[in-house]
């Protein structure tokens, strides 16, 4: 095992399209997988407008954003730890933005989300399209 170096870590970023956003409830961890967007200094990512995530967000914006990738027998694996303040982003613009990296990684139609990010605008209070900076970063590698 060894430490990975940032050009990995940016790939890996890059490369992959899965993530696991954790946050704390009250005293516990809640944990949930979505799909991410990144500019390269930023990780943008989001859950079920007034959900518990986002209620989560609200009372503590410290989270921690974790993307792995493994061979199914654990031979070789990867994986990237974020830890940061989300920032819970209230201007649809700023909401397009996000959800039209989301599409292009997914390799979606640029506006695909953008009904979302519609609905979102609409109430930003209840809204939980948040952006992590990428600045206290970790990665691991079996190899």
């Amino acid at each position: 095992m060894r430490d990975m170096t940032e050009k990995e870590i940016g790939n890996l970023i890059e490369e992959w399209t899965w993530g696991t956003l954790i946050a704390v409830d009250e005293n516990k961890p809640y944990a949930i997988e979505n799909t991410y967007g990144s500019d390269g200094k930023h990780i943008y990512c989001g859950s079920m407008p007034g959900g518990r995530m986002a209620r989560c967000i609200k009372k503590n914006p410290h989270v921690v954003y974790k993307i792995c990738n493994a061979e199914k027998d654990y031979r070789e694996w990867k994986a990237v730890i974020v830890e940061g303040e989300a920032e819970r982003l209230t201007k649809k613009e700023d909401m397009l933005f996000a959800m039209r990296l989301i599409a292009k990684k997914r390799g979606l139609p640029e506006n695909h989300f953008d009904s979302i990010a519609d609905i979102m605008a609409s109430n930003p209070e209840e809204a939980n399209c948040i952006r992590i900076p990428i600045q206290n970063i970790g990665g691991r590698s079996s190899s």
